[in-house]
């Protein structure tokens, strides 16, 4: 009796180490399981992060598709630079024909005002007060020395000065000074219209009263 009782005793504790032996092995094989699926995961997320960088990734344009984009603003730029300055040089030519345009040669002017002058009346009061007054201008402007003053004459509106160099030398190098210094005294004020024509040692000034454009119907 006490045998067959070691014997079961026996046979229960071998069941219970061989299932304890088997319990211990079943979790050893999991890890490799995992390992593998692991494994497996991190190979389909790096093949799928592979895809989405390729499918993101712009397309490079090709050389010759880069070259004909670029040719036409290359062809454009001396093309607009030409129409630019044929702008420019079509406002300068037009400009310069408006300036020939409202531009009279002095000689023009002059002449008419030795016309004037030679036909008109004079008036006495204004023209002796202007005569008295251009007669002082030399000894005020202290160019006597320098240049004298033949004639001084007026009539209605016009009055004609005629100068003489005492030398050839001196009436070229201070006709500017004298002109200059004319047209600074204060009784030239009142004239419109200056002309002054140089011919060697002698200068011919001719004044109005009245401007270029107003002569046009007298004489």
């Amino acid at each position: 009796m006490i045998r067959q009782l070691c014997i079961v005793i026996g046979a229960f504790c071998i069941g219970i180490l061989v299932a304890n032996g088997n319990h211990d092995r079943v979790p050893a094989e999991v890890p490799e399981t995992n390992t593998s699926l692991s494994v497996l995961d991190d190979r389909q997320s790096h093949s799928n992060n592979t895809e989405i960088i390729e499918a993101d990734e712009p397309a490079l344009p090709r050389p010759e598709q880069v070259s004909e984009s670029q040719a036409p603003s290359v062809q454009e730029t001396p093309l607009l630079a030409l129409e630019q300055e044929n702008a420019f040089l079509r406002a300068q030519i037009k400009k310069l024909q408006m300036q020939a345009h409202q531009a009279r040669p002095t000689g023009n002017i002059a002449a008419k005002l030795q016309s004037i002058f030679e036909y008109q009346e004079r008036d006495e009061l204004w023209a002796s007060e202007v005569e008295i007054q251009a007669a002082d201008f030399l000894y005020i402007s202290e160019l006597q020395e320098v240049v004298k003053m033949k004639q001084v004459a007026c009539k209605t509106h016009v009055c004609q000065l005629s100068f003489q160099a005492f030398e050839l030398e001196d009436g070229n190098k201070h006709w500017l000074h004298v002109h200059n210094a004319l047209i600074k005294m204060p009784w030239m004020r009142q004239f419109k219209t200056i002309t002054a024509v140089q011919n060697g040692p002698s200068m011919q000034v001719h004044l109005s009263l009245k401007r270029s454009t107003e002569l046009r119907s007298e004489y």
